[in-house]
């Protein structure tokens, strides 16, 4: 049975941190798969997950290496499979059956993968900002530089289009991308669509950026089709300035599969969570109570 609280719950050999709210709903729980990769679930479980836990229980936790999870000796188990292995050994020290995956982002990857390799162990699927696309698709990575090229001051605008300048490998590209939206004067539009909804918190978790560079780049093209083939409701959750994922995939997504509700959020960009929250929960009530 769950019980609220915080908990050291260890799966693959690692201690993970583990919150349970909302246990008292009694109703097949959410698990909240954050994103990044390498990032943590503070920042949703901070803004919305008390409210969301008022619908249903709640599993809050970070994956290994993240946030307040203890990192693994060995950072080669920075592997989507292990993320998967993991997530069903919390799901089973929980002692639950089934469970929804709240997936953010790069957290809907996971989720995703999850529901692929233990569909039986999935009751539905909560998707926020997915960048899982089809294989035809040129790919998340290979698409950054364009996305952040817009936002940049014209001076930032022709370093990046110089330093790029016969970089062919997609990951370097996404890297110098990255590297100049984080140093731009305008790097708060690339994440909201009014800097004025930036949570100010200086107790948010570091990011390890070790995890990222093992998992960026590495997403499987046959994932969509795969997610297609299962029979489960899906929610899906996209922000229609969101930049860091673009609005096409989530949208290109809910056409693909049978059973998806797609929610347009009209005043957010990719954190909807702090951009229009009271939105942001009111659609998860209405997908739970479908």
């Amino acid at each position: 049975m769950l019980s609220d609280g915080v908990w050291v719950v260890v799966a693959g050999g690692v201690e993970h941190w583990v919150r349970v709210a909302g246990a008292g709903n009694g109703d097949v729980p959410l698990v909240l798969v954050h994103g990044g990769p390498g990032e943590s679930s503070y920042s949703i479980e901070q803004s919305v997950g008390d409210e969301v836990a008022k619908l249903a229980p709640v599993v809050f936790y970070d994956q290994r290496g993240c946030g307040r999870s203890a990192r693994p000796a060995d950072p080669s188990t920075y592997t989507m499979e292990q993320l998967v292995a993991d997530l069903d050994e919390l799901r089973t020290a929980l002692g639950v059956e089934r469970i929804v995956p709240w997936g953010a982002s790069f957290g809907c990857l996971l989720a995703a993968e999850y529901a692929v390799a233990h569909s039986n162990h999935v009751d539905a699927l909560i998707l926020h900002a997915p960048p899982i696309i089809d294989p035809l698709h040129p790919g998340l990575w290979t698409m950054r530089p364009g996305a952040v090229d817009v936002f940049l001051t014209p001076d930032e605008r022709t370093a990046l289009r110089t330093q790029l300048d016969g970089v062919t490998e997609s990951i370097e590209r996404t890297v110098a991308a990255l590297g100049a939206i984080a140093g731009s004067a305008n790097a708060a539009r690339f994440f909201y669509h009014d800097p004025a909804n930036i949570p100010p918190d200086e107790n948010a978790p570091e990011s390890n950026l070790e995890m990222a560079m093992a998992l960026v780049g590495n997403e499987r093209v046959e994932l969509a089709d795969d997610l297609a083939d299962l029979d489960v409701p899906v929610l899906i959750l996209a922000g229609l300035w969101d930049r860091h994922v673009g609005f096409d995939m989530p949208r290109d997504l809910a056409t693909r599969l049978p059973r998806a509700t797609l929610e347009i959020f009209d005043r957010s960009a990719h954190s909807i969570h702090d951009e229009q929250p009271g939105e942001y929960v009111e659609a998860i009530r209405r997908f739970l109570v479908r």
